[in-house]
């Protein structure tokens, strides 16, 4: 359902986030694949990129799904489009957000950077994991501002999420650095 000027209009279709599951599927056979063909099989690593993909779909699902689909001949197309533009840029709204808001628009991030830092150890800088959780959510808002744009979403441009998201990633190398450290610790005493 899409809202313009106080009417609202039904997509017939809406897409949900199950239509990414061949995609994901063939993104965790083709390394797995891969490897078989080395004759190394990778369980830890194989393990951890699928974790890293259900996250992923987790993470497109919760921010750019459902997607209204209307036909050719759509009234809603007779508008024109950009009528349901939300653009949030106002920080001081974050006070008015509920616990379950600010909590989970921190969480959505911390896995980016805490999977960044494990596969990439230019991840584990502080600099350069704020910049691909920064660049991840930045490309999720854009993305859901220009799907308003085009009468294939019903969700904010918000500024309030670039900062918690950015937030939730500095948590998430908080904590890929704490359990580094408690490695780092429990191997020196052995």
């Amino acid at each position: 359902m899409i809202l313009i000027d106080s009417k609202w209009y039904i997509a017939p279709i809406e897409l949900n986030g199950l239509i990414l599951t061949p995609i994901i599927v063939v993104l965790a056979i083709i390394p797995l694949i891969k490897q078989l063909f080395r004759k190394q099989i990778h369980l830890k690593r194989e393990l951890i990129w699928i974790i890293f993909l259900i996250y992923v779909w987790l993470l497109v699902d919760v921010t750019l799904f459902p997607i209204a689909l209307f036909g050719q001949g759509s009234e809603i197309y007779k508008l024109g489009f950009g009528k349901q533009l939300f653009i949030n840029l106002k920080l001081d709204v974050l006070k008015n957000y509920l616990p379950l808001q600010l909590i989970g628009n921190v969480l959505l991030f911390a896995p980016l950077s805490l999977f960044g830092a494990i596969y990439n150890s230019k991840f584990a800088k502080w600099h350069n994991n704020f910049l691909l959780v920064f660049s991840g959510s930045l490309i999720i808002e854009v993305t859901q501002l220009i799907m308003n744009y085009f009468y294939l979403g019903n969700r904010v441009f918000d500024i309030n999420d670039l900062v918690l998201n950015s937030f939730g990633g500095l948590l998430g190398l908080l904590i890929f650095k704490l359990f580094r450290k408690i490695k780092n610790l429990a191997t020196t005493r052995c």
